[in-house]
């Protein structure tokens, strides 16, 4: 589970939709691990727009909670 407190610094300071540039900048991995995971059954939700994968941020905010190792 995401503590309360970093999930509420996020929601704050991420932008509703996030593109893969931005999840890597957050998450400090490679566009290619991005993509394996919205790829991945049960990863992370994307949504290709314009044929660039985009993620709502309660998907993010969704995918980090159930993978989260505080």
């Amino acid at each position: 589970m995401l503590p309360d407190e970093i999930r509420d610094d996020l929601i704050k300071s991420i932008p509703a939709i996030l593109n893969i540039r931005d999840i890597c900048l957050i998450l400090d991995v490679s566009a290619s691990t991005v993509r394996r995971e919205i790829k991945r059954r049960g990863g992370l939700p994307g949504y290709l727009v314009e044929g660039e994968w985009n993620v709502a941020r309660a998907d993010f905010l969704a995918y980090l909670a159930r993978n989260a190792t505080f």
